[in-house]
């Protein structure tokens, strides 16, 4: 390539560059240059520009907030329920069925379009809260001496040979069980029908632990010789005082109601009519009747022990007539323990009452030595001192941690409390037992209902498998106390309380942020059932404080 086109090319190079670099003026259109600028006039151009784009933006975002909110509170109120028909008319309307009252004798499909008639008779209640609710007929059964009235057709007084005569054709199951018993064959003469009925047919009575008492007055000591949480006081004090009975409709509670009163009031609940056996009495299963179940898992533990399992597997191979001694009977039993050579305040070998389990007390400390070594006393007819006190031990450890973790579960739900997030809040639920809006937990009374749902859960957690551990562990109830019905399920609610706790509080966040003010669900506060309840009733005097049986106790609140 010669000179001339080597330096041709190099000029066709540069002028391209600068064209590129510095721009070509194009024909018919006039390059304006700009001012020369100094390079801090520049930068605070760029800023005032962010700083307009940021108020563009933080315009826009706020524009979008109000619009946001605007629209959340919108959809807040919307969420509440708009339509005003029961669900009676809203079944009616769907599928033509007619409504009416659930005493009818119709057949209601899914019960959906029947409405609830109170029982057409009711007792009134009894104690200090006796003005407040009532009883069906049947506890005129159960509490004999304040409800029971013979309403007898047949006239005239009778003897027990001419009773024994009429009923073996009326109620011949009755006649055959009092011959079988010992009341037929007595060194002390027969026990017949006017003993303990009398023999006026229009004014019969049914007997109760008085009656009774009459010729068992050792017997009728130790039933009556007990204190709070006794069957001294099964009903007159834990039923006719607990929350839920005199607050739900009679009719709901009426199974508590009757359990609890035969174990006070009447002497059959542990030795059946008509043949009051001693060998039935000394069976778990007989006590199991009513300590079994929930708040009250006594018999569960029993038959899960090794004791029960022995007893499930040999019973019928002992002699239950004999006395409970650890010579006639290979494992205790209930009353093995409990009542020991017939004690009949089975609350007398208790170290202390807490409340089923419910109230924390270490029974290994000093201040109950004694009854710590009447335990061990127990064991010592087939186990070794050291055997026993290390199983007791061991009971005390466990009750110590699970009341750790409950606490750790209040902390939660007391904090929900005291921030306002429980959902509901007391005062936006049906008001208690006291016509109060009181958190039920910390204050009120415990209960399982009309209750925000971290409170129901807590209230299981204390009642249902807390008050498990104990039982458990006293029981030897291996399985019991950890994967059946305790530790492990007490895991599952703490960890159920906390991913609430977690859920409420997020949401909260949520309203805070784009100001809603929820205001809590009517139906929290009504609805066919919830208006049942005792707290809308309450009017001031309405509670006979005299007629309180604690003695000394602690009351409940009112």
């Amino acid at each position: 390539m010669n000179v001339g086109l080597r330096f041709t090319i190099s000029v066709g190079i540069f002028a391209l560059l600068g064209c590129c670099l510095l721009g070509c003026e194009q024909p018919g259109v006039k390059k304006t240059e700009a001012p020369a600028v100094s390079q801090q006039a520049e930068e605070k151009a760029v800023v005032a520009k962010q700083e307009e784009v940021k108020a563009e933006t933080s315009t826009t975002e706020a524009q979008k907030e109000a619009k946001s909110c605007c629209a959340a509170k919108k959809e807040e109120t919307a969420s509440h329920p708009t339509d005003k028909r029961t669900i009676q008319q809203i079944i009616s309307d769907l599928t033509g069925a007619k409504i009416g009252p659930d005493n009818s004798g119709d057949l209601y499909s899914g019960g959906l379009t029947a409405t609830y008639t109170r029982p057409e008779e009711v007792f009134p209640g009894e104690g200090k809260f006796g003005k407040l609710f009532n009883f069906l007929p049947l506890i005129r059964w159960y509490d004999p001496d304040h409800y029971y009235t013979p309403n007898m057709n047949v006239s005239g007084e009778f003897k027990h040979e001419e009773c024994v005569m009429c009923h073996t054709v009326q109620t011949p199951g009755i006649v055959a069980q009092w011959k079988k018993s010992k009341h037929a064959s007595t060194e002390k003469g027969v026990v017949g029908c006017d003993k303990c009925h009398g023999n006026n047919h229009q004014q019969l009575h049914m007997p109760s632990w008085q009656h009774c008492g009459e010729c068992h007055p050792e017997q009728k000591a130790g039933h009556r010789g007990g204190k709070i949480g006794s069957h001294t006081y099964a009903f007159h004090v834990s039923t006719v005082e607990a929350t839920w009975q005199i607050a739900k409709p009679e009719a709901e509670v009426t199974a508590c109601a009757t359990c609890h009163a035969i174990a006070e009031n009447r002497c059959d609940g542990c030795h059946t009519r008509h043949d009051f056996s001693l060998a039935e009495a000394r069976k778990p299963n007989n006590c199991g009747i009513c300590h079994t179940g929930l708040d009250h898992y006594e018999y569960e533990m029993y038959r899960e022990s090794y004791h029960g399992m022995i007893y499930e597997a040999e019973q019928n191979t002992w002699d239950w007539s004999k006395p409970m001694k650890p010579e006639n009977y290979k494992t205790p039993t209930c009353a093995f323990c409990h009542m020991k050579d017939g004690e009949h305040n089975a609350q007398k070998a208790c170290t202390i009452n807490s409340h089923m389990g419910t109230a924390l007390v270490d029974r290994g400390a000093p201040q109950f030595k004694e009854s710590r070594q009447n335990w061990i006393n127990t064991c010592k007819g087939c186990h070794s001192p050291r055997f026993a006190a290390d199983q007791l031990e061991a009971m005390d450890e466990a009750v110590k941690v699970s009341f750790a973790k409950w606490r750790e579960a209040m902390k939660i739900v007391a904090d929900l409390y005291n921030d306002g997030m429980l959902d509901p809040m007391p005062n936006d639920l049906a008001p208690d037992y006291a016509g109060h809006y009181t958190f039920s937990l910390l204050g009120g009374e415990g209960r399982m209902f009309n209750v925000s749902d971290v409170e129901r859960t807590s209230f299981e957690m204390l009642v249902y498998i807390t008050n498990a551990i104990y039982k458990a562990m006293a029981h030897g109830a291996m399985y019991g106390a950890t994967y059946g019905k305790g530790a492990f399920l007490q895991d599952r609610w703490l960890v159920q309380i906390k991913g609430e706790a977690s859920r409420l509080r997020r949401i909260k966040a949520l309203e805070d942020k784009v100001g809603i003010q929820h205001k809590a669900y009517d139906f929290w506060k009504h609805g066919e059932y919830t208006d049942l309840l005792l707290g809308w009733k309450r009017k001031a005097g309405d509670v006979d404080k005299s007629a309180c049986k604690h003695e000394g106790e602690k009351c409940m609140a009112e």
